[in-house]
């Protein structure tokens, strides 16, 4: 069908846009310019029909919001795509064109894909001239075409139009004196015309016959791009090839007939002129219209001449279902500027070429060539956070602890299977509470505190229930008797952390735990073997080219096939992807020779990319058996952490000397062991102070090192890494306080 427009379907029985009465789902959305329309496939319960939209598009210009509804929208289409492939092929969706915005009416010819023919015609039924590639959009559901050229058709001297003319030359021209008003006004048809157009001219004929699906037809042809032979063959029929039958619907098909034998991607338009009634035609209107129904990139035009004051309903309804319009004509005098308007509409046109945006390509790439996993063995001495945390204006004790629901549940519970010092956290009332058990002569201080702002501003009585909570769950489920447990309450803690911000509300909203005995305070030891890797996160760089933005994207990391890590999000790609190599992903990448990484993306076109899986990254894995088979001895790694420094400060107390002694110790044992001092801190304040924050803090401890023993200076290794390459979460009160801290790692070689 020719001269489209937008066309929703519409239910002839409920005079709905979306019939209630059919069964079938809403398969396919489409954005047009101005709104949202939905498509209703239906196998016809109801028979669906097309109803010309009185919507029309005005302009490139994208309505506020659409962005975010198209990545609102665009995974769950994509979803429906993969599973709908077959349907989405037999039935693909309409282009969609926008004009300026004093356009009144736009129409279009498909002639490749790439290229329209268009007609833009403002409320005066008058063709817009001057018009470039920004006041056109072309779309297709969700994907936008990028307009590659505009050029008026009567300077184009590619695309040729196919006009198909049909003149009525019945005697009653001559009894009504129009044969020489037509006569001029056809010289203004033939001013439009270029050599390369090809004009068939129609015209009925009594004394021969064409034949057409096996009727003969009273008609005649001429087709040419020759516009003397044209002018002197419609002069020779409007002079001596009168006929006294009026055989406008003959005349009509013979055209249409034409038409549908000429290229199916070729532009196509009938230009009817009727002075009368059909009267003596072997063809009706409804066979005329059902062969017009059949050709693609028809449009239709009509100069309607009858006596009657009314506008033919035939061809005013023939030509607008087409994509054109009928003009009336009153009195001969009124022909030529009849003429002059259509004649106009029919050159000025434009040439429109497109084409829409090519989905992202490109691959993945890991930024180093290969991990190393070996298993240490691990000695890993954790401190003690003596804080428990509490919600704003709460005083239960939160689910981040791993508390027992009774004292029988205790029996087994033994501090050092506990591995890192996130899961020695998570159970730090039930280390306490184990050793407050073992040690029976040992006290406890509990003192509860809050944020003194919002609503825990002077609730002392809040601090107090958050002691007092602290002290039932060590009574009731480790049976530690409450006279070893005093309690105390204030608003802020002694040493609190900035009150100014969210993150140090949340770490005011605490009970601190003390004991004057060392043994309920010190650090929490155990031993275990664990894969380490060479490098503390894996790197993925996306290598991708896209046209227009991502949308959404989701990131898989396979190992031997199997997904072991997922991330996704929405918007631009990251320069690159960075995955901690926690000790969970360690394990499960530890036993593949190899890991691959793989991208599902949609752009806001909503076209879809996968980059398949990128070049494998080899992962070499070794095993203690082998470090011991081939060097007679397998790697240790002691972790020790000095915590409990103060917020923003770098002075190393009490319980840290402790903590200094035994690593100084321990160096005196192993005097090959290497010893790298890392310096950290939480993530509050300005970057650049904390990485400095974090070297004074690694200084300190080097300074207690290296003046204990005077081999220790060579096997120092000194950073300050401050919120950098953080050890724990700092969205957590916990995380940040354990991020306050200094490490100091022992590696050497146990030898067997």
């Amino acid at each position: 069908m020719g001269g489209r427009e937008f066309y929703p379907f519409r239910c002839k029985k409920s005079n709905r846009r979306a019939c209630p009465a059919c069964p079938f789902p809403e398969l396919i959305h489409v954005i047009s310019c101005t709104y949202i329309k939905w498509y209703v496939h239906c196998f016809n319960p109801c028979g669906m029909t097309r109803e010309r939209s009185d919507a029309t598009c005005r302009g490139p210009k994208q309505p506020k919001g659409e962005n975010m509804m198209k990545k609102a929208i665009l995974l769950p289409i994509m979803l429906w795509l993969t599973a709908s492939a077959p349907l989405a092929l037999a039935a693909p969706e309409e282009l969609h064109v926008g004009g300026p915005p004093n356009a009144a009416r736009l129409t279009y010819q498909t002639l490749e894909e790439g290229r329209l023919l268009v007609s833009v015609i403002d409320a005066q039924e008058k063709p817009l001239l001057g018009l470039n590639h920004e006041h056109f959009s072309i779309r297709r559901g969700l994907k936008t075409a990028k307009i590659l050229s505009v050029e008026p058709l009567e300077t184009s001297k590619e695309v040729a139009l196919n006009i198909v003319l049909v003149v009525d030359n019945s005697a009653s021209m001559q009894h009504r004196k129009a044969i020489a008003p037509l006569s001029t006004a056809l010289e203004a048809f033939y001013r439009t015309l270029r050599p390369i157009d090809t004009v068939s001219a129609i015209v009925f004929d009594e004394r021969d016959t064409i034949a057409v699906d096996g009727r003969s037809l009273r008609a005649k042809v001429l087709q040419t791009n020759d516009v003397g032979r044209l002018r002197g063959f419609l002069k020779e029929n409007l002079e001596r090839g009168l006929t006294e039958g009026t055989y406008l619907h003959d005349a009509i098909t013979v055209g249409l007939d034409l038409a549908r034998n000429m290229p199916a991607n070729s532009n196509k338009f009938l230009v009817v002129f009727s002075d009368g009634e059909d009267i003596n035609s072997s063809v009706n209107q409804n066979d005329v219209k059902k062969i017009a129904e059949e050709i693609t990139g028809l449009s239709v035009f009509a100069v309607d001449y009858m006596p009657q004051a009314d506008m033919n309903p035939f061809l005013k309804d023939f030509s607008t279902s087409h994509g054109g319009r009928t003009w009336k004509a009153a009195a001969a005098t009124e022909l030529l500027p009849v003429f002059e308007a259509f004649s106009s509409i029919l050159l000025h046109r434009y040439v429109v070429a497109y084409r829409f945006l090519a989905p992202p390509s490109g691959a993945l790439a890991f930024a180093s060539r290969q991990l190393t996993i070996e298993e240490v063995t691990t000695i890993d001495s954790a401190p003690l956070l003596n804080h428990i945390y509490f919600a704003t204006g709460q005083s239960e004790l939160s689910d981040r602890y791993r508390l027992f629901e009774n004292q029988n549940l205790t029996g087994g519970f033994d501090e050092k299977n506990l591995k890192g010092a996130m899961e020695k956290y998570c159970h730090v009332l039930n280390v306490i509470g184990r050793r407050l058990q073992v040690h029976s002569a040992a006290t406890i201080r509990l003192v509860g505190c809050n944020s003194d702002t919002g609503v825990e501003k002077g609730r002392s009585d809040l601090s107090r229930s958050r002691a007092e909570a602290v002290r039932a769950y060590l009574r009731y489920v480790w049976g530690i008797d409450p006279q070893r447990m005093t309690i105390e309450h204030r608003d802020l803690p002694a040493a609190p952390s900035a009150n100014r911000t969210p993150e140090g509300q949340a770490e005011n909203q605490r009970v601190e735990i003390y004991s004057e005995d060392a043994a309920i305070m010190d650090t929490v030891n155990s031993a275990y073997v664990q894969k380490v890797c060479d490098t503390g996160q894996l790197r993925i760089v996306p290598e991708i080219q896209s046209e227009t933005e991502i949308a959404d994207w989701q990131l898989k990391l396979l190992c031997g096939g199997r997904e072991v890590k997922v991330m996704q999000g929405r918007g631009a790609l990251p320069a690159e992807w960075t995955i901690p190599l926690e000790n969970a992903l360690l394990e499960e990448i530890a036993s593949c020779g190899s890991v691959c990484a793989r991208m599902l993306a949609a752009d806001n076109e909503a076209n879809a990319f996968d980059t398949g899986e990128s070049a494998a990254l080899p992962v070499n894995f070794i095993q203690r058996t082998e470090q011991t088979a081939q060097i007679q001895g397998y790697k240790v790694k002691e972790q020790y952490a000095l915590i409990l420094f103060d917020y923003d400060s770098a002075a190393i107390q009490s319980r840290n000397q402790v903590i200094a002694q035994r690593i100084i110790a321990r160096m005196n044992e192993v005097p090959d062991a290497m010893v790298a001092i890392v310096g950290h801190t939480d993530s509050i304040g300005e970057e650049a102070y904390n990485v400095k924050l974090s070297e004074r803090r690694s200084q300190a401890v080097r300074q207690v090192m290296a003046g204990a023993t005077a081999s220790a200076a060579d096997r120092l290794y000194v950073s300050g890494v401050g919120p950098h390459a953080p050890l724990y979460d700092n969205s957590l009160p916990e995380g940040r306080s354990l991020n306050r801290t200094v490490t100091v790692t022992l590696e050497y070689l146990q030898k067997q």
